[in-house]
């Protein structure tokens, strides 16, 4: 009987450095690149756009300078982030799970 192999797991968090906040860690069998971008996955252009909506957001706010210009916009941010992941679970279920990870340093 074949082995069956392990479900991918992407890993939603933006960090600086990568536009996209899509990563996966490498598998014996299956290597990946651990910096993914939405075509890697066959995502939606709404979700593709959601995505990048969503990092540019993060980036603009210079978290490690002065932390989230206000709660409103921490909770708008995080809100939206939640709502992408079930998108992402959607789009990816029948090859892979999603961890949603906030990334906050500083509120």
């Amino acid at each position: 009987m074949p082995e069956k192999l392990a479900r991918r797991v992407i890993r939603l968090f933006p960090d600086y450095g990568h536009r996209w906040p899509l990563w996966e860690n490498s598998a014996a069998e299956r290597p990946s690149k651990y910096t993914m971008e939405p075509a890697d996955f066959g995502l939606s252009e709404n979700l593709t756009h959601r995505l990048r909506a969503w990092y540019d957001v993060w980036d603009a706010e210079n978290l490690y300078e002065s932390g989230w210009s206000s709660a409103e916009n921490y909770m708008t941010w995080k809100t939206e982030g939640a709502s992408i992941a079930e998108q992402l679970r959607e789009e990816v279920k029948a090859s892979a799970d999603v961890e949603y990870d906030e990334w906050n340093p500083r509120r």
